[in-house]
Formats: structure tokens, sequence, C-alpha cells
């Protein structure tokens, strides 16, 4: 009679020997797997591989998928809830447009090689957990830098803040304090955005809000700067005459608004200093008033009128005192209140007057009224260049005459005296204290300004008066007109 084996052992040797069975079945089907082929269950970017879909199509899928992913972008953050444009939105874009960039040939290649490489209980392991849905192969994104700053780049325009250089108030003998500025760190942003494309690709949220952050800046002069500086020199100075009385009432106050923006204004050496940045935009929120003032060579209504003046009597003065001029244009007229070629028309913020320091010490800016003057004087610590100024007239050019019908006048009024054109070349001769002279030579030229006639409907304007000859004319009811009239 045979010997009974014990029911325990049989069970355990059963249970083995189905293991052996089926690990010589894994170990099968691994050693085996086709080339290229991957191993089943094998995730791409936390996302399963459909049995019998192409990888590749998968990969691509998952590329345009994170690639469409929506991002919001507002001003700050949550640790600089202090700032005036905290959480205030910028643009809604995708991880696409802001530069999302993924190797699609590099996913497919890792991707086939899980399971094809190592040992075989190394590749028997993969495969168990590959079923398992352990392995993942990430995508590896990349946001281009160069792209965010690019497709961010205008949103600084807007947000932006320059900072503000302390100034000198000469009237007061005191100092206005500095401000510091602020700026979107876009290279900030590029590192947030990286982060949001590596761990968020797959977050069921529509959109990911990104606080862009923003830096503070400190203007180059300092309150304690301006307090050690030597201003005991009066490099040059110029002054200009504008009037008050009726319809020059609001160019008078832009006058004085222009002015009191440049006054107290240092230049290091080396220093430019832009017109329309430190004077801003002439508009009525910045201070400014609709006042007369040139538009293609006629005298028209707009905000701002009057601040060409101080920009050429500031233009003249640093003129006088040897300045680098970097940026000027003379006007499309000649002005009344300023010879020919010491002018300077600024229009915001296309037109500018930049100047530079070209000075081994600092030079402060003061711009003040006197009455019915508008002076600028620049101070220093020693006056180093003595500076002459000549003109010659090359030659001149006729102006013409332009009628328009006006049904308000019964006769024929003068809008705006013609000015013949002026051809000019200016000389600037610098002689320094160390004996050093040097000579700039350069040309003006001013168009001729038309004539303008205001007639009644039907007017033959055969019988107005030769072109130019009209003494006694009016223009808008002001008898015998200033061939020179003031302007912006």
């Amino acid at each position: 009679m045979p010997t009974s084996v014990p029911l325990l052992p049989r069970v355990v040797a059963v249970l083995v020997f189905a293991g052996v069975v089926t690990g010589i079945g894994a170990v099968a089907r691994i050693r085996y797997l086709p080339e290229g082929e991957t191993l089943p269950g094998l995730r791409i970017d936390g996302e399963a591989i459909a049995d019998g879909a192409d990888l590749r199509a998968t990969v691509e899928l998952r590329v345009a998928e994170l690639r469409a992913r929506k991002v919001r972008l507002v001003a700050g953050s949550a640790e600089q809830a202090g700032w005036p444009t905290a959480a205030r939105p910028l643009a809604e874009l995708t991880l696409g447009d802001l530069g999302l960039e993924v190797d699609v040939d590099a996913v497919v290649e890792r991707a086939r090689a899980v399971g094809h490489t190592g040992d075989l209980l190394t590749r028997v392991e993969l495969a168990d957990r590959a079923r398992r849905g352990e392995i993942d192969v990430p995508l590896l994104p990349r946001i281009n830098p160069s792209v965010v700053v690019a497709r961010l780049e205008p949103l600084k325009e807007e947000e932006d803040v320059a900072p503000v250089s302390a100034r000198l108030d000469l009237e007061h003998h005191t100092v206005i304090g500095e401000k510091d500025g602020r700026y979107l760190d876009l290279d900030a942003a590029a590192t947030l955005l990286q982060h949001v494309a590596e761990t968020q690709s797959y977050v069921n949220e529509p959109v990911t809000t990104i606080g862009v952050p923003t830096a503070p800046f400190t203007p180059r002069i300092s309150s304690a700067f301006l307090k050690s500086i030597a201003i005991s020199e009066v490099l040059s100075t110029f002054e200009t005459t504008f009037g008050r009385n009726g319809g020059q009432a609001n160019r008078a106050r832009n006058v004085e608004v222009a002015a009191s923006r440049i006054n107290g204004v240092v230049l290091y050496p080396g220093d430019v200093v832009s017109f329309n940045a430190v004077v801003g935009a002439r508009s009525e929120e910045n201070g400014f008033h609709k006042a007369g003032e040139i538009f293609k060579g006629e005298m028209i209504e707009g905000v701002g009128g009057g601040t060409c003046q101080v920009a050429s009597t500031f233009y003249a003065a640093a003129f006088f005192g040897g300045l680098d001029v970097v940026e000027r244009l003379p006007h499309s007229r000649p002005s009344a209140y300023i010879p020919l070629g010491l002018d300077a028309t600024v229009v915001y913020p296309s037109v500018d007057l930049k100047l530079k320091n070209p000075h081994p010490f600092p030079i402060v800016v003061h711009a003040f009224i006197d009455g019915n003057k508008v002076k600028v004087e620049l101070l220093g610590r020693e006056k180093p260049v003595v500076v002459s100024f000549g003109k010659e007239v090359l030659g001149t050019f006729p102006f013409a005459r332009k009628v328009v019908e006006d049904g308000s006048v019964t006769a024929p009024k003068v809008k705006q005296r013609g000015i013949k054109g002026v051809q000019l070349r200016r000389s600037r001769v610098l002689a320094y204290a160390d004996g050093q002279r040097r000579v700039e030579t350069s040309m003006d030229m001013y168009p001729p300004t038309t004539e303008i006639y205001r007639v009644p409907p039907g007017y033959n304007p055969d019988e107005l008066p030769p072109v130019g000859e009209d003494p006694n004319a009016s223009v808008d009811g002001a008898k015998k007109p200033d061939a020179n009239p003031q302007q912006g």
C-alpha cells in the first residue's frame, strides 16, 4: 500500500508549480517581446496607452493637450498683494502660446526602450510594474523663455512703472524724495510656467492662474546724493517771454506745468535726459490744458500748447551750457519767442528732446517762472566751457495760399499769415577752460507756412489781394498779426 502525501505539502507543491509556469510564461513573453513594441500597461504622461494604439499618435495627442492648457496671467503674486497692480488680469493664453516644446521623438524612443534593456529578471520586473500602471514615461516639456518674453513684453508697456529720481526743490532749498519703480519679471514668469508644464499637465482645472512677479528697482539719484552735490556755479541760462492775457491764459498754465516738471532734474556725468519722459503725456489728466499749438504747419487747439516753449528754452540753455544734443527737431515754422535755430519741438511720445551731460560733474536743471518769462538755468560745480552761436540763412522759399469757404464769415479773413520757408546753417563753438576748442555745424529747415484765408461760400478767390500783401487784414479779429505768431 503506497504511502499517502500529506495535504499541505501537496497544496504548496501545486502552487509553486503554478508560479513557475506563470513565471516561465512571463519570461517567455519578455524574452520574445518584438523590437519596438511597448510593454502592456505602459503610461505616457499619466495616460495609459490604449490597446492597439499607435505610440507616436498617443504621445502627440498628450503634447497637443498640454499645449492647449490655458493659463491666466495676473500681475503680482500673493506675496506682493501690496502692489497697486496685484492680481490684476494681464492675459489668458495657452502653454503653446507661451512656447511649450516637447521632443516627441525622444519620448517615443524612451517609451520603446522600457523593457528592452537590462537582464532578464529586470525586464520581467518592469513588465510586471507596467501591467500594474506603475511606469509612466514623462513628456519632459520645456517652456522656451525667449517666447515667453516675446509674448509678454507688450504687457510691460502698461505694467512697468519707471522709478523717479530725487529732485532738488531750489525755491524751498529742500529735496523731493525719490520713488522706486517696478517691473514685470518675465524671467520669473518663465520659471513659473515651466513648473506648471511639468507638474500640472493633467490637472482637471480648466485654467491655471499664474501671478507674474513684479520686482522693484531704485532710481539712480537718491535724496542722500542730492544733499552732497555742488551747484554753486551757473553754467548757462536762457529765458523766453510768453503771454497771459485773453486766449493765452491756458497756454501760460501749460508753460508753468512743463517748467515745474523739469525743475530740479539732475543729470549725472554721461546721463541722458528725455523731455517727454520727465514732463509726461500732454493730457488733462497730467495737468495740461487746451491751448493753441502747431499741427502740420497750422495753428489748432490741442492739449498742452505751450510745452514746446519750455522745451525750446531748455534746449537753448543746454546749447549754451555745452551739453551734447542727442535728439532735437526744429519747429515746422519760426517761433516768435526764440531766435531761429534755438527752438525745439516736442510731441508726446514720438518727437522728443534728449540731452546728455558730457561734463565730469552732476548738473541740476533750474526752471522757473518770473512774471511773463520762463527761465532755465543749468547749475553745477564749475563752468567748464564758453559757447557761442552763429547762423547763416542759405535760402528762403515762398509760401502758398489756401482758401477755405466758411459760412460764419461775411468777408474774407486771414486765418493764418504766410511765412517764407528758411534753410539755416547753424554753428556752435565750444571753448573749454583747458584751451581746447570744438566747432559743431548743422542744418535747420523751416518749411514755408501756408497763408490761409477764410471766405464766404461762393467767394471768388481771384478777388483776394496778392499773396502776402494784405497789411490791413485781420486774423480772427486782431489787426496786423505778427509774421511769427507764438506757437506750441
